[in-house]
């Protein structure tokens, strides 16, 4: 049922004019009309935002340093008294730009053995498996391989460091990085 905008209260009118622009509002059940307005609106915000985001995303990614860098690379090792063992824990010179490449790196001049599965195009990208006989067989209960970096501007600006094919490396950053069963 239709109702004519001077049988409108002043509540209605308001919200009529606002939302449509125009004071000759026809509401189909009063309020049904604008609500339907009203969330086709919010969710078209919602889309441009997510397209604003993800257009951002791909024309700016994260930036890489190119060049010889020193990288400081811990791996660490929980043992069953919960106690953490360092099995390697150098400066590495590289001229890799993202993580996964300088595991790979290292796995080449086989100064460090590692496992990566996936590819590079997944969505995620790679994941770390295993590292010296270290590897990750239970995805459910650990324990997995974390790192983290203390003073990687991307990993300190997001609270963590994303995936090893898009976290880029920088001159003097330091990785630590510990198979453990928990977080």
């Amino acid at each position: 049922m239709s109702y004519p905008f001077y049988l409108l209260g002043e509540r209605e009118k308001d919200l009529c004019v606002f939302f449509t622009h125009s004071p000759e509002c026809v509401f189909l059940g009063k309020e049904v009309k604008m609500k339907k307005k009203t969330l086709f609106r919010i969710l078209l915000a919602v889309l441009i935002t997510i397209g604003l985001y993800f257009g951002y995303k791909a024309i700016y990614p994260a930036k890489t340093e190119t060049g010889t860098k020193e990288v400081q690379l811990t791996i660490l090792i929980k043992q069953e008294d919960d106690s953490l063992k360092t099995i390697f824990d150098q400066k590495v010179k590289t001229d890799a730009e993202v993580l996964a490449d300088l595991l790979l790196e290292l796995n080449a001049n086989n100064t460090l053995s590692v496992t990566l599965s996936g590819s590079e195009s997944d969505p995620y990208g790679r994941t770390l498996l295993a590292i010296d006989g270290y590897e990750t067989t239970d995805w459910t209960n650990g324990p997995w391989w974390l790192y983290n970096s203390d003073n990687n501007p991307d990993c300190v600006a997001a609270g963590y460091c994303s995936g090893i094919d898009s976290c880029p490396i920088y001159d003097q950053d330091s990785f630590v990085l510990t198979f453990t069963d928990t977080y």
